[in-house]
């Protein structure tokens, strides 16, 4: 039942409002088996694809990536993959799903692995996070991929941190140029974090983030720098599914529309009938309008 006595903490929720907002596991019947059924799907997709596993990206073990590469890939442009889990759970493993038909397209397919909560902060899982982005770029021209056309994706927690890589100021402190991503699609994603911080429960009681460190790694704060030229700015394609909860709705609304105020290009893309976890098979479909507005940002 609804707590609708309690103190409003942020946006018109009170702290257990908000928690149930974020429960997005509380969504869907039969989890469990959706999962088993993503996780069968994902292996039986590596029989039509060719992959090179377990390549380490850092110097902490879960810094992983796998490359999908089409046959004969040459500067081919290159679609890094961040999955979800609520920064606590997930891996790359079920992320061969989509490779089929991102090769099909003559894209490298690169999903990541990155630390997880209570083990690591959000600051460090997000510097994982661009480590690999940092990684790929100088190095993926030897599995026949193009640093100068590089794009990020993510669902959920994987979406948030999708859009950690297209904030300003942190590409020196890893030595790649400003634009190096070249674009991103953010998947249902949470973009201000102070919403996890003010829920009674949820994925903040793992992170353990206060106000400051959220508000550092929220993409909604930390929009591409004012007076940038727009063809500058990386290209962004923001989704969400047409019956997920409303908070997470909101939050890719307004993400969009803050990009949109700034000046920048943003497609908008509501999924009719996904939920967040039929959010993250999105990239197999190659006749949905998602996979489409993403091949046509990255150009193919």
């Amino acid at each position: 039942m609804d707590d609708l006595t309690g103190e409003i903490v942020y946006q018109s929720y009170t702290a257990e409002q908000l928690t149930a907002q974020m429960a997005v596991h509380t969504t869907v019947e039969n989890l469990g088996g959706y999962m088993a059924e993503s996780a069968a799907l994902a292996k039986a997709a590596l029989d039509q694809v060719s992959g090179q596993f377990d390549i380490a990206y850092g110097a902490d073990d879960v810094q992983k990536l796998d490359i999908y590469a089409p046959d004969g890939a040459d500067k081919a442009p290159v679609l890094i993959d961040i999955h979800g889990g609520g920064w606590t759970q997930g891996t790359k493993e079920t992320r061969s799903l989509p490779a089929p038909a991102i090769n099909k397209r003559g894209i490298i397919w690169v999903p990541i692995d990155y630390g997880l909560a209570p083990d690591y902060t959000m600051s460090g899982i997000v510097d994982h996070v661009r480590s690999a982005v940092a990684w790929v770029y100088k190095n993926i021209s030897q599995y026949g991929g193009d640093p100068d056309r590089l794009f990020v994706s993510g669902n959920s927690a994987g979406g948030h941190l999708t859009g950690t890589t297209v904030m300003p100021g942190w590409h020196g402190k890893f030595g790649i140029p400003d634009n190096a991503v070249k674009g991103a699609c953010a998947m249902s994603g949470v973009f201000d974090l102070e919403a996890l911080v003010c829920a009674a429960s949820g994925p903040n009681d793992a992170l353990k983030m206060d106000l400051d460190e959220a508000n550092a790694n929220a993409p909604i704060r930390h929009l591409p720098e004012a007076g940038i030229e727009p063809s500058q700015a990386p290209a962004l394609v923001i989704a969400y599914g047409e019956p997920e909860l409303d908070e997470f709705k909101r939050q890719s609304r307004s993400f969009a529309a803050a990009w949109r105020k700034a000046g920048f290009g943003v497609t908008e893309i509501q999924v009719p009938g996904a939920h967040h976890f039929a959010m993250s098979r999105e990239f197999a479909n190659s006749g949905g309008e998602l996979h489409a507005a993403v091949m046509e940002m990255i150009g193919v």
